[in-house]
């Protein structure tokens, strides 16, 4: 028995160790390991926002003024006025702001070739004057030139040459250059006051396009290492738009004026040359890759080690794109006295007996128009309830001149960006509200007058009183930027983990103040009066309400299920 029992024994660990060589022999069914990550490249799409700031190049501005006509004399020859030239510097300056879209291909580890396009909002302005006292045949008398020239948007095309570091792949130092245009405003008064005759002569001129020109610049562009499909950028450009020519008008010819002023021709050259530096943000793709498959070789899982981890496939980004109204609570302008114009006059309504002593023009007021735009809002989600926004949309507006200042006043573009802090009631189903409190800060560009000509009366009392009342224009208006508080209150009802529908209510805390010059004449011989450049400012609180609704997609995963 002893015997059976250890031959038995004998016959199971042979066979054992046969079974356990055959199964060395046979093939394993690991996994490959899993493939490195890829390495960084800038080859692909992108687009992005930048801001920053535009300045002049300290380029100079120049023109003249000789006279057509001489200053009748009765029975003698007439007086003939001389002229003037000038070279005056301009202050070009103001905040520029827009975005890029553009494509980049990396040829070998430290060149990369590309092209870029971007449009701008800006509202730089630069403001010029110059004034020249003559003393000839026509006695004395006073030349002035008062220009402002606005940049009211500007854009490029342009390619880029960039190289990158070896040691730090996602750090690009860039040359760029190309093909720039831009809107182009130049609004210039000429007058010529003859002191001892008391008349003047005076004259407008108005450029209003769009030119084209070139630029040149450089930046620096970094990828952080956390977020590969994100860059930050640094930016410079120089920006030269040609130059401008304004050619008077004369404004004598009004009915009214009285007869014996000279005309004369004047012109006024102003070159646009401008430098920026601006920091941006860009988001990168690339639609052309090619997707890598998710096993090699359609190999059969391994039965080797624990299984592969989950993969959270949420992105905390979401973007809106609606419909929006922009509707002034208020739109009701003060009007103010800048200053004494002229002694006789005074201000706009020194002589009229219009102005108080605070300096309120009696009378003087101004509606604002409401507005329908397209508009684009892009949050990040912080957590599943917070979430940082930002808003952005343009708005055209019209600003009409009420009262004693009865005259289509202005139009101007609003850029009104936002950053919202967002609270989002979620967990409770498809329907999603949520409340948003921020800051707003609105520039303008694009602003015009429309060159209207009103009376503007006399009160009973004031010196001029038995006048017929004087004729006015606004020569130009700027509108200054503004900041504001900005309240929001919404709601998303999700279709589906990507997409649903918003609507959404905003207050915008909107005051911004605009400052213009108004072209005065005296139509009444013999009250000693004559053509005036007259500033005043409006105090324009619009605090507009904005009501919109539209789409809504949010990448990766859905807020319908918690995050975290």
């Amino acid at each position: 028995m002893k015997n059976f029992v250890r031959g038995a024994l004998a016959a199971l660990v042979v066979g054992s160790v046969g079974a356990a060589a055959q199964a060395a022999d046979l093939p394993s069914y690991k996994a490959p390991p899993p493939p490195p990550p890829p390495a960084f490249t800038w080859t692909g799409l992108y687009g992005g926002v930048n801001i920053g700031y535009a300045f002049g190049d300290n380029t100079r501005e120049t023109g003249g003024l000789g006279y057509l006509s001489g200053i009748p004399v009765i029975g003698a020859a007439p007086l003939a006025p001389l002229g003037s030239t000038w070279s005056i510097g301009q202050d070009l300056h103001g905040i520029a702001g827009g975005a890029q879209l553009g494509y980049n291909y990396q040829f070998n580890p430290w060149l990369v070739l590309g092209a870029e396009a971007d449009i701008q909002a800006t509202d730089a302005v630069s403001h010029s004057r110059s004034t020249l006292g003559r003393f000839d045949a026509a006695g004395g008398h006073l030349q002035s030139m008062n220009s402002t020239k606005n940049v009211d948007w500007f854009g490029t095309v342009r390619g880029r040459i960039g190289v990158t570091p070896i040691s730090i792949p996602n750090l690009m130092i860039y040359g760029t250059g190309g093909f720039a245009y831009g809107q182009v405003v130049n609004n210039v008064g000429f007058a010529d006051n003859f002191l001892n005759l008391g008349i003047s002569a005076i004259g407008h001129g108005y450029y209003d396009n769009t030119k084209v020109g070139w630029t040149a610049g450089g930046g620096i562009e970094w990828s952080p290492s956390m977020f590969p499909s994100w860059s930050l950028k640094a930016e410079y450009l120089y920006v030269d738009l040609g130059s401008t020519t304004a050619n008077s008008v004369p404004l004598n010819a009004l009915p009214g004026v009285a007869a014996g002023i000279p005309m004369f021709a004047a012109t006024h050259n102003s070159p646009t040359r401008f430098q920026t530096v601006r920091a941006g943000i860009n988001w990168h793709f690339d639609p052309f890759a090619v997707v890598a498959p998710s096993s090699a070789g359609g190999a059969l899982p391994s039965i080797k080690g624990p299984p592969p981890a989950f993969v959270d496939s949420y992105q905390p980004f979401q973007v809106r794109l609606k419909v929006a109204g922009v509707i002034p609570l208020n739109g009701h302008g003060t009007v103010y006295d800048s200053g004494a114009g002229y002694p006789g006059l005074g201000s706009i309504g020194v002589g009229t007996g219009l102005t108080g002593a605070n300096g309120v023009i009696a009378g003087a007021s101004t509606n604002t128009s409401s507005a329908i735009i397209p508009m684009l809002d892009v949050a990040y989600y912080l957590t599943k309830n917070w979430a940082i926004e930002a808003i952005c949309c343009v708005a055209p507006h019209h600003i009409q001149g009420t009262g004693t200042i009865t005259s289509d006043f202005a139009r101007a573009w609003l850029f009104p960006p936002s950053i919202m802090a967002q609270y989002h009631f979620t967990n409770i189903g498809a329907f999603q509200p949520y409340l948003g409190v921020g800051v707003n800060f609105t520039t303008f560009w694009n602003t015009r007058v429309n060159n209207d000509t009103w009376s503007i009366p006399f009160a009973p009392g004031s010196p001029l009183a038995g006048a017929q009342g004087v004729l006015a224009t606004f020569q130009y208006a700027t509108v200054a930027p503004s900041w504001g508080p900005v309240g929001q209150i919404g709601f998303d009802y999700m279709l589906n983990d990507h997409w649903g529908l918003n609507v959404d209510f905003k207050y915008i805390g909107l005051h911004p103040m605009v400052h213009s010059t108004v072209v005065s004449f005296a139509p009444v011989a013999g009250a000693g009066l004559s053509a005036i450049f007259i500033p005043v400012k409006v105090s324009l609180p619009i605090n507009p309400v904005v009501i919109s609704a539209g789409l809504t997609y949010r990448f990766g995963g859905s807020l319908l299920s918690p995050l975290f």
